[in-house]
């Protein structure tokens, strides 16, 4: 038995020995081994949930519009004020054609063409009435908006928590199905850490990515669109950096990727590593393994703040980067649109609208950067757990015959010894089967310990059953 366990089955992964995970072991940062394959399995998840994720969708479409509809009703409201303004200061009793022919004619081109390109009526104020009308439909739109946006909210909670419910509960029933030289060949931490640590990173990505990646992607097709409506020249202007934009996302994310997989999986084997240790305290005690003990949990404590370090670092560089190219892009719009509301092109609402729209336009580009982050870290734990729930399981015991399905057996088949007899032969077998059956069980629940050198502790399973030594 002895050597078997030395030879024919594989050192406890995280043990007191070496080996993957245990002391002295230490995982490089990986990149997730099947991208493609983990998000085909999360998505199968997912299936279950399609009518409420197609009605979050509609949802998500309407709160998208009112959020894009809103900034031209402000613009509206502005340029009520504008003209307003404007033609207060105007001759009352002219048009506006004569107004701007005064004003070229006193030398004021610039301000003729200012004139121009708003909707002035000289010697009119602002129309309070309208103002007032155009406020209250922008508190509209944005209130539905608000509501729409709740709902969408809480059904994608219910999701993500079914979702991950149903994780959980395999997860669960995977354990019991385990074989045993599952148990020894991995680190019980790194399991824990499985369907604890990784299985909430999943919940966190999934209630917060899926409807920030549905919004956002629908608030940048629905902004582009207005922008190309009201101006065009600025909408180009306001592209210019959206390449920018995706170079630096894609450089940043495929530097951090790797990290975010190396996090969760030293996560793990610390996490196994402490377990071990801490169920195995008195042994640590009695071989003097204390200070090797402390040794490797700093050496993977160490390993663990590496990775996660540079993992939140790098994901941390995409928000600053991104607001100053949206930085760089308001300036832009303000200097070209101001010029353009002086030469009487665009009205000055409209260069309002369209500064919100382009504020609106990059933060869900920063926001969608900031989700791929997230959407990699949940990934790389979904596929942890995937590894997990794939595994090979034990194989089922055979079911031994029941004494009435015995005796039905012997009472339809013809035996030479009569029907008493068979019926003597049948409560034998089974007492035979039983008797086995209950040494086995008596044998395999005995646990001995032995200690000396050469010699291996015998490997625990599920219930506290250990190895029987021979």
């Amino acid at each position: 038995m002895m050597a078997r366990n030395m030879g024919g089955r594989p050192p406890a992964r995280g043990g007191f020995g070496g080996g993957p995970g245990g002391f002295g072991g230490m995982l490089p940062p990986q990149k997730t081994k099947d991208l493609g394959k983990t998000l085909r399995q999360l998505l199968a998840r997912l299936r279950p949930e399609r009518t409420r994720i197609t009605i979050s969708a509609i949802l998500a479409l309407g709160s998208v519009a009112g959020t894009v509809i809103g900034p031209k009703i402000i613009g509206n409201a502005t340029n009520v004020i504008f003209d307003g303004v404007i033609g207060k200061s105007l001759p009352a009793g002219l048009t506006k054609q004569q107004a701007v022919a005064a004003l070229r004619a006193q030398g004021h081109a610039q301000i003729a063409d200012l004139v121009s390109g708003a909707n002035v009526v000289p010697g009119r104020g602002i129309d309070f009435t309208q103002l007032g009308q155009i406020l209250a439909l922008a508190a509209l739109v944005y209130l539905l908006a608000s509501g729409l946006t709740w709902m969408l909210s809480y059904i994608m909670a219910g999701v993500a928590q079914r979702t991950v419910y149903g994780l959980r509960r395999d997860a669960e029933a995977k354990l019991a199905r385990l074989p045993l030289k599952y148990f020894d060949s991995h680190a019980h931490g790194d399991m824990l850490s499985r369907v604890t640590n990784d299985i909430d990173n999943i919940t966190t990505t999934l209630q917060q990515g899926l409807s920030q990646i549905l919004t956002s992607t629908l608030t940048i097709v629905g902004v582009l669109a207005v922008m190309v409506w009201i101006s065009p020249l600025l909408a180009v202007v306001a592209l210019v950096t959206v390449p920018l934009s995706i170079v630096v996302t894609l450089l940043v994310a495929r530097r951090s990727q790797k990290h975010f997989a190396a996090q969760w999986a030293r996560t793990g084997t610390l996490n196994g590593q402490v377990e071990q240790v801490h169920t195995g305290h008195a042994l640590v005690q009695v071989f003097g393994r204390r200070q090797k003990a402390i040794a490797e949990f700093n050496q993977q404590n160490e390993a663990l703040y590496e990775a996660s370090f540079r993992a939140q670092f790098l994901s941390g560089i995409i928000m600053p980067a991104m607001a100053f190219l949206g930085n760089v892009n308001y300036v832009v719009i303000a200097a070209v649109g101001g010029y353009r509301v002086a030469t009487g092109s665009i009205t000055l609402g409209d260069v309002q609208a369209f500064i919100q729209y382009s504020r609106q336009f990059t933060m869900p580009i920063t926001q969608l950067a900031g989700q791929l982050n997230l959407l990699q870290s949940g990934l790389a734990s979904a596929e942890r757990v995937f590894e997990f729930l794939g595994a090979e399981e034990e194989t089922p015991d055979k079911v031994l015959d029941s004494p009435a399905l015995v005796r039905d057996q012997v009472r339809d088949s013809p035996h030479p010894l009569g029907r008493g007899r068979a019926r003597e032969a049948a409560r034998s077998h089974w007492s035979t089967c039983h008797s086995a059956t209950s040494r086995r069980s008596r044998s395999s629940s005995t646990s001995i310990l032995r200690f000396g050198r050469g010699r291996r502790l015998p490997s625990w399973g599920r219930l506290g059953r250990a190895r029987r030594p021979s």
